[in-house]
């Protein structure tokens, strides 16, 4: 992996064996990687992403925008459960819990705590909420599409919803599906099954999701319209 500064703005750049050149703004924090191929001139990269400041741009203020939205875990914020918002409430407290009480959200921490402090909490109960909807969505979308995997984990991931390693057959969910609506937790489910179908993202693999789930792209679209990490 290289590093350049193009314009002000540093770009990751990843050679690989393709044909074309792939840009990518990666939210929440609008970083710029490249795939490039083996033998692209560093001079044709720097005129691409000269040519396409204004799209960059764009997107990282898009990002910084929906990022300044985010829960801070101070009182009044709102904290996103399964695609609702429950308003915060901060409780003193020198036990540390998460609690969800009616319409409200309740964590008890000591005032003192960090930022990390109060997240650690929070993604704790996260996780003990999403792992056993997952393993249930994941056991019977196993029986319909007829593959198994060997494991599933989830991880607080920042540029991925999941993930699927088809040499282990394991599969990543992220963490931060449990602040979406359910919906979304089915279709990156399906999405990692079918691709212990098919790796890649091609016209085969296209179709298996076609036949699972007919109205993916609609799903794929909404779930993208707000940057990983957002509450």
């Amino acid at each position: 992996m290289e590093t350049l500064e193009i314009c002000g703005i540093e770009v990751e750049i990843e050679r690989k064996k393709i044909k074309n050149l792939r840009m990518y703004v990666h939210p929440p924090y609008g970083n710029v990687t490249i795939s490039a191929p083996l033998k692209m001139s560093d001079e044709t990269i720097i005129r691409f992403v000269t040519s396409k400041i204004d799209w960059i741009e764009k997107h990282q203020s898009k990002f910084q925008k929906q990022k300044s939205k985010a829960c801070h875990y101070t009182n009044g914020d709102e904290i996103n459960i399964w695609g609702k918002k429950y308003p915060l409430t901060i409780i003193p407290s020198e036990t540390k819990s998460f609690i969800v009480s009616g319409d409200n959200a309740l964590l008890l921490i000591d005032e003192s705590s960090t930022f990390e402090q109060r997240e650690k909490v929070v993604n704790v109960w996260y996780k003990n909420q999403l792992e056993p909807i997952m393993l249930e969505t994941a056991k019977r979308w196993e029986n319909i599409i007829g593959v198994k995997a060997s494991s599933y984990i989830i991880r607080n991931m920042h540029t991925r919803w999941g993930s699927c390693n088809t040499s282990t057959k394991r599969i990543c969910i992220n963490l931060q599906l449990a602040k979406k609506s359910p919906e979304f937790l089915e279709y990156v489910v399906i999405h990692e099954l079918c691709h212990l179908l098919e790796g890649s993202h091609n016209e085969v693999f296209k179709s298996y999701m076609d036949k699972y789930l007919p109205d993916w792209r609609a799903l794929r679209k909404k779930l993208n319209e707000e940057p990983i990490g957002t509450f």
